[in-house]
Protein backbone atom coordinates (compact mmCIF):
# COMPACT_ATOMS: atom_id res chain seq x y z
CA UNK A 1 0.00 0.00 0.00
CA UNK A 2 2.48 2.88 -0.85
CA UNK A 3 1.38 6.42 -1.09
CA UNK A 4 4.02 7.14 -4.40
CA UNK A 5 4.29 5.67 -7.55
CA UNK A 6 6.24 6.39 -10.61
CA UNK A 7 4.23 7.83 -13.37
CA UNK A 8 5.61 7.19 -17.36
CA UNK A 9 5.49 11.10 -17.79
CA UNK A 10 5.91 13.07 -14.59
CA UNK A 11 7.59 10.90 -12.35
CA UNK A 12 7.29 9.73 -9.03
CA UNK A 13 3.51 10.70 -7.61
CA UNK A 14 2.04 11.66 -4.26
CA UNK A 15 -1.22 10.22 -3.20
CA UNK A 16 -0.96 12.15 -0.23
CA UNK A 17 -0.52 15.83 -2.26
CA UNK A 18 -3.61 17.85 -3.53
CA UNK A 19 -1.39 17.96 -7.17
CA UNK A 20 -0.01 14.61 -6.57
CA UNK A 21 3.64 16.28 -6.55
CA UNK A 22 3.03 17.21 -10.37
CA UNK A 23 0.46 19.27 -11.27
CA UNK A 24 -2.07 16.27 -11.52
CA UNK A 25 -5.22 15.86 -9.89
CA UNK A 26 -6.06 12.75 -8.68
CA UNK A 27 -9.53 12.28 -11.10
CA UNK A 28 -6.68 12.21 -13.86
CA UNK A 29 -5.13 8.61 -12.78
CA UNK A 30 -8.22 7.45 -10.37
CA UNK A 31 -10.48 4.98 -12.49
CA UNK A 32 -9.86 6.39 -15.68
CA UNK A 33 -9.62 4.10 -18.87
CA UNK A 34 -7.84 3.26 -20.52
CA UNK A 35 -5.49 2.90 -16.96
CA UNK A 36 -2.19 4.99 -17.08
CA UNK A 37 0.73 2.67 -16.08
CA UNK A 38 1.65 3.02 -12.76
CA UNK A 39 4.69 1.72 -11.14
CA UNK A 40 5.94 0.49 -7.72
CA UNK A 41 8.93 2.86 -6.75
CA UNK A 42 10.25 -0.05 -4.71
CA UNK A 43 9.54 -3.45 -6.95
CA UNK A 44 8.63 -1.90 -9.91
CA UNK A 45 5.40 -3.76 -10.02
CA UNK A 46 2.08 -1.56 -11.67
CA UNK A 47 0.25 -0.03 -9.35
CA UNK A 48 -3.54 1.43 -8.99
CA UNK A 49 -4.92 3.66 -7.81
CA UNK A 50 -7.29 3.54 -4.46
CA UNK A 51 -9.60 5.38 -1.90
CA UNK A 52 -10.01 4.06 1.53
CA UNK A 53 -13.26 4.17 3.29
CA UNK A 54 -11.89 6.89 4.98
CA UNK A 55 -11.04 8.75 2.16
CA UNK A 56 -7.49 8.18 2.48
CA UNK A 57 -6.05 8.00 -1.15
CA UNK A 58 -3.13 5.57 -2.06
CA UNK A 59 -1.56 3.20 -4.49
CA UNK A 60 -2.40 -0.88 -4.81
CA UNK A 61 -0.37 -3.86 -5.90
CA UNK A 62 -2.16 -5.51 -9.01
CA UNK A 63 -2.15 -9.38 -8.21
CA UNK A 64 0.95 -11.19 -8.05
CA UNK A 65 3.01 -8.53 -6.81
CA UNK A 66 6.35 -9.84 -5.47
CA UNK A 67 6.27 -10.70 -1.84
CA UNK A 68 9.19 -9.32 -0.59
CA UNK A 69 8.41 -5.70 -1.41
CA UNK A 70 8.71 -3.98 1.75
CA UNK A 71 5.89 -1.20 0.70
CA UNK A 72 3.44 -3.73 0.32
CA UNK A 73 4.41 -5.19 3.14
CA UNK A 74 3.50 -2.73 5.55
CA UNK A 75 1.09 -2.39 7.83
CA UNK A 76 -2.48 -0.26 7.63
CA UNK A 77 -0.77 1.03 11.18
CA UNK A 78 2.31 1.90 9.46
CA UNK A 79 0.78 3.93 6.40
CA UNK A 80 -1.51 6.04 9.12
CA UNK A 81 1.16 6.68 11.14
CA UNK A 82 3.25 8.17 7.73
CA UNK A 83 -0.10 10.25 6.88
CA UNK A 84 0.17 11.79 10.47
CA UNK A 85 4.04 12.98 10.25
CA UNK A 86 3.62 13.99 6.68
CA UNK A 87 0.82 16.27 7.27
CA UNK A 88 2.60 17.17 10.83
CA UNK A 89 5.66 18.67 8.48
CA UNK A 90 3.95 20.14 6.02
CA UNK A 91 1.37 21.91 8.67
CA UNK A 92 5.19 23.36 9.57
CA UNK A 93 5.54 24.96 6.80
CA UNK A 94 8.03 22.27 5.60
CA UNK A 95 7.84 19.96 2.33
CA UNK A 96 6.83 16.48 3.22
CA UNK A 97 8.04 13.83 0.57
CA UNK A 98 6.87 10.41 1.19
CA UNK A 99 8.95 6.88 0.55
CA UNK A 100 11.75 9.05 -0.10
CA UNK A 101 15.13 6.11 -1.65
CA UNK A 102 18.69 7.40 -1.42
CA UNK A 103 20.06 8.25 -4.40
CA UNK A 104 22.95 4.94 -3.92
CA UNK A 105 19.41 2.74 -2.76
CA UNK A 106 21.05 2.41 0.73
CA UNK A 107 18.07 3.92 2.87
CA UNK A 108 14.81 4.62 2.39
CA UNK A 109 13.12 7.36 4.31
CA UNK A 110 9.44 7.03 5.24
CA UNK A 111 9.04 10.70 5.19
CA UNK A 112 11.62 13.26 4.36
CA UNK A 113 11.21 16.72 5.44
CA UNK A 114 12.70 19.55 3.61
CA UNK A 115 12.83 23.42 4.67
CA UNK A 116 11.45 26.09 2.03
CA UNK A 117 15.25 26.70 1.10
CA UNK A 118 16.18 23.11 0.79
CA UNK A 119 19.20 23.96 3.20
CA UNK A 120 17.95 21.30 5.65
CA UNK A 121 16.40 17.50 5.28
CA UNK A 122 15.54 15.49 8.35
CA UNK A 123 13.93 12.04 7.86
CA UNK A 124 10.86 10.88 9.69
CA UNK A 125 11.19 6.97 10.22
CA UNK A 126 7.84 4.77 11.24
CA UNK A 127 8.96 1.76 13.34
CA UNK A 128 7.41 -0.61 13.98
CA UNK A 129 8.56 -4.22 13.19
CA UNK A 130 11.52 -5.57 15.72
CA UNK A 131 14.87 -4.11 14.75
CA UNK A 132 18.36 -4.92 16.89
CA UNK A 133 20.01 -1.46 18.45
CA UNK A 134 22.61 -1.78 15.56
CA UNK A 135 20.88 -1.72 12.83
CA UNK A 136 18.83 1.14 13.73
CA UNK A 137 21.74 2.81 14.61
CA UNK A 138 23.51 1.83 11.57
CA UNK A 139 20.52 3.12 9.46
CA UNK A 140 20.49 6.56 11.61
CA UNK A 141 24.37 7.33 10.83
CA UNK A 142 23.49 6.58 7.22
CA UNK A 143 21.06 9.61 7.29
CA UNK A 144 23.68 11.59 9.26
CA UNK A 145 26.39 11.06 7.22
CA UNK A 146 24.40 12.87 4.60
CA UNK A 147 23.39 15.50 6.66
CA UNK A 148 20.24 14.37 7.43
CA UNK A 149 18.33 14.80 10.55
CA UNK A 150 16.17 11.66 11.79
CA UNK A 151 13.61 10.78 14.54
CA UNK A 152 12.41 7.59 15.00
CA UNK A 153 8.46 6.91 15.98
CA UNK A 154 6.85 4.11 17.43
CA UNK A 155 3.01 3.68 17.96
CA UNK A 156 3.72 0.16 20.03
CA UNK A 157 2.32 0.10 23.86
CA UNK A 158 5.43 -1.02 25.18
CA UNK A 159 8.02 1.49 24.34
CA UNK A 160 11.01 0.15 22.43
CA UNK A 161 14.26 -0.64 23.69
CA UNK A 162 16.14 1.93 21.31
CA UNK A 163 14.35 5.00 22.14
CA UNK A 164 17.73 5.66 23.79
CA UNK A 165 20.01 4.60 21.34
CA UNK A 166 18.13 6.95 18.55
CA UNK A 167 16.46 10.33 18.51
CA UNK A 168 13.23 8.67 18.80
CA UNK A 169 9.51 8.70 20.67
CA UNK A 170 6.22 6.72 21.19
CA UNK A 171 3.33 7.99 19.90
CA UNK A 172 -0.06 7.54 20.85
CA UNK A 173 -3.26 7.30 18.33
CA UNK A 174 -5.89 9.62 19.22
CA UNK A 175 -9.13 7.72 20.67
CA UNK A 176 -11.53 9.95 18.09
CA UNK A 177 -10.18 10.46 14.49
CA UNK A 178 -10.56 14.19 14.80
CA UNK A 179 -7.83 13.91 17.61
CA UNK A 180 -4.28 14.26 16.82
CA UNK A 181 -1.83 11.63 17.83
CA UNK A 182 0.24 12.33 20.90
CA UNK A 183 3.99 11.91 21.67
CA UNK A 184 4.09 10.38 24.75
CA UNK A 185 7.47 9.07 25.92
CA UNK A 186 10.62 10.11 24.15
CA UNK A 187 10.00 13.62 25.24
CA UNK A 188 11.40 15.34 28.22
CA UNK A 189 12.59 18.48 30.02
CA UNK A 190 14.92 18.59 33.16
CA UNK A 191 13.59 20.11 36.29
CA UNK A 192 16.40 21.41 37.78
CA UNK A 193 15.12 22.02 41.32
CA UNK A 194 14.56 18.11 41.38
CA UNK A 195 17.39 17.60 39.68
CA UNK A 196 15.97 15.05 37.15
CA UNK A 197 14.39 14.40 34.06
CA UNK A 198 10.44 14.92 33.60
CA UNK A 199 8.43 13.21 31.23
CA UNK A 200 6.46 15.50 28.68
CA UNK A 201 3.61 15.04 26.38
CA UNK A 202 2.91 16.75 23.47
CA UNK A 203 0.50 16.63 20.40
CA UNK A 204 2.37 15.20 17.41
CA UNK A 205 2.01 18.44 15.17
CA UNK A 206 3.32 20.42 17.76
CA UNK A 207 6.39 17.75 18.36
CA UNK A 208 7.33 18.21 14.50
CA UNK A 209 6.75 21.54 14.42
CA UNK A 210 9.29 21.95 17.32
CA UNK A 211 11.74 19.38 15.98
CA UNK A 212 11.91 20.93 12.41
CA UNK A 213 12.54 24.21 13.82
CA UNK A 214 15.05 23.40 16.01
CA UNK A 215 13.18 24.39 19.42
CA UNK A 216 13.59 20.41 20.26
CA UNK A 217 16.86 18.51 19.87
CA UNK A 218 18.13 14.92 20.75
CA UNK A 219 20.20 15.20 23.96
CA UNK A 220 21.79 12.60 25.90
CA UNK A 221 21.54 12.30 29.65
CA UNK A 222 24.13 12.23 31.68
CA UNK A 223 24.86 9.13 33.77
CA UNK A 224 23.81 10.46 37.15
CA UNK A 225 20.24 11.91 35.70
CA UNK A 226 19.36 8.26 34.09
CA UNK A 227 16.47 7.07 36.34
CA UNK A 228 13.04 8.47 35.86
CA UNK A 229 9.81 8.08 37.25
CA UNK A 230 6.72 7.53 35.81
CA UNK A 231 3.08 6.84 36.84
CA UNK A 232 1.92 3.79 34.89
CA UNK A 233 -1.44 1.90 35.31
CA UNK A 234 -1.31 3.84 38.58
CA UNK A 235 2.14 2.46 39.96
CA UNK A 236 4.96 4.54 40.34
CA UNK A 237 7.91 2.98 37.97
CA UNK A 238 11.67 3.02 38.03
CA UNK A 239 12.70 3.79 34.05
CA UNK A 240 16.10 4.65 32.52
CA UNK A 241 16.65 6.56 29.60
CA UNK A 242 20.22 7.95 28.27
CA UNK A 243 18.71 10.24 25.52
CA UNK A 244 15.49 12.87 24.75
CA UNK A 245 14.37 14.79 22.49
CA UNK A 246 14.36 18.10 24.90
CA UNK A 247 14.73 22.16 24.75
CA UNK A 248 18.05 23.33 24.54
CA UNK A 249 17.10 25.31 28.09
CA UNK A 250 16.67 21.87 29.17
CA UNK A 251 20.20 20.78 27.94
CA UNK A 252 21.60 24.05 30.06
CA UNK A 253 19.90 23.10 32.71
CA UNK A 254 21.42 19.75 32.88
CA UNK A 255 24.95 20.71 32.34
CA UNK A 256 24.66 23.84 35.32
CA UNK A 257 22.86 21.10 37.25
CA UNK A 258 25.80 19.09 36.98
CA UNK A 259 28.76 21.62 37.70
CA UNK A 260 26.50 22.41 40.76
CA UNK A 261 26.75 18.90 41.96
CA UNK A 262 30.41 18.80 40.99
CA UNK A 263 31.13 21.98 43.33
CA UNK A 264 29.17 20.50 46.27
CA UNK A 265 30.73 16.94 46.00
CA UNK A 266 34.68 18.88 45.94
CA UNK A 267 33.41 21.14 48.75
CA UNK A 268 31.88 18.13 50.37
CA UNK A 269 35.56 16.01 49.80
CA UNK A 270 37.63 18.75 50.66
CA UNK A 271 35.18 19.39 54.37
CA UNK A 272 35.94 15.77 54.96
CA UNK A 273 39.36 15.60 54.02
CA UNK A 274 39.69 18.87 56.25
CA UNK A 275 37.80 17.00 58.89
CA UNK A 276 39.88 13.44 58.66
CA UNK A 277 43.14 15.83 58.76
CA UNK A 278 41.72 17.05 62.12
CA UNK A 279 41.12 13.88 63.90
CA UNK A 280 44.29 12.48 62.88
CA UNK A 281 45.88 15.14 64.16
CA UNK A 282 43.96 15.17 67.33
CA UNK A 283 44.89 11.52 66.86
CA UNK A 284 48.69 12.03 66.53
CA UNK A 285 48.69 14.61 69.71
CA UNK A 286 47.03 12.19 71.83
CA UNK A 287 49.68 9.99 70.89
CA UNK A 288 52.01 12.42 71.58
CA UNK A 289 50.87 13.18 74.77
CA UNK A 290 50.05 9.30 75.57
CA UNK A 291 53.72 9.06 74.87
CA UNK A 292 54.73 11.85 77.17
CA UNK A 293 52.92 10.57 79.95
CA UNK A 294 54.28 7.18 79.65
CA UNK A 295 58.16 8.53 79.52
CA UNK A 296 57.51 10.59 83.02
CA UNK A 297 55.45 7.55 84.62
CA UNK A 298 58.37 5.66 83.79
CA UNK A 299 60.74 7.98 85.06
CA UNK A 300 58.59 8.35 88.10
CA UNK A 301 59.01 4.83 89.27
CA UNK A 302 62.49 5.11 88.02
CA UNK A 303 63.25 7.52 90.56
CA UNK A 304 61.19 5.93 93.09
CA UNK A 305 62.56 2.37 93.29
CA UNK A 306 66.00 4.29 93.27
CA UNK A 307 65.29 6.01 96.66
CA UNK A 308 64.02 2.62 97.34
CA UNK A 309 67.41 0.87 96.62
CA UNK A 310 69.26 3.38 98.35
CA UNK A 311 66.96 3.33 101.55
CA UNK A 312 67.50 -0.71 101.62
CA UNK A 313 71.36 0.17 101.00
CA UNK A 314 71.89 2.57 103.30
CA UNK A 315 69.54 0.59 106.04
CA UNK A 316 71.80 -2.30 105.30
CA UNK A 317 75.04 -0.79 106.13
CA UNK A 318 73.70 0.68 109.23
CA UNK A 319 72.73 -2.51 110.52
CA UNK A 320 75.89 -4.12 109.82
CA UNK A 321 77.48 -1.79 112.39
CA UNK A 322 75.11 -2.03 115.17
CA UNK A 323 75.38 -5.58 115.08
CA UNK A 324 77.42 -7.20 118.36
CA UNK A 325 80.29 -9.26 117.49
CA UNK A 326 79.52 -13.13 118.65
CA UNK A 327 82.06 -14.71 121.17
CA UNK A 328 83.83 -17.74 120.35
CA UNK A 329 83.95 -20.95 122.48
CA UNK A 330 86.32 -22.80 122.48
CA UNK A 331 86.08 -26.73 122.24
CA UNK A 332 87.70 -27.36 125.74
CA UNK A 333 85.03 -25.29 127.33
CA UNK A 334 82.16 -27.14 126.30
CA UNK A 335 80.55 -30.01 128.91
CA UNK A 336 81.46 -33.20 128.08
CA UNK A 337 78.60 -35.70 127.66
CA UNK A 338 79.80 -39.13 129.52
CA UNK A 339 78.73 -42.15 127.59
CA UNK A 340 76.97 -44.46 128.93
CA UNK A 341 73.98 -46.71 128.65
CA UNK A 342 72.10 -43.73 127.67
CA UNK A 343 70.54 -43.69 131.16
CA UNK A 344 71.16 -40.44 133.37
Amino acid sequence: MPFTALHPDLGRVDATLPDLGGGLAWSQIHKVRPRIPLACPECSWSLHPKVSRYGVRFFCHDPGRPPSCELSNESWEHHMLKLEMAAAIRAAGWYAALEVPAEDGSWRADVMASSVDGKQRMAWEAQLSPITLDDIAARTDRHSDEGIRVCWASPHDQTPQWISTVPAVRVRPPDEREQPWIVDDGLAGFAFSAGRWMFREAALPQFVRWALHGQLVPALSLPRYRKVYRVVDGKQRRLRRSQWWTSLQSVGDQERHEAMRQRQETAKAEREARLKEREEEAVRRRLVVEEQERVSRAEESRIHWEKIRRRWAEEMRAGRRRRPRRMRVSLSSRPSRKRGNGRP
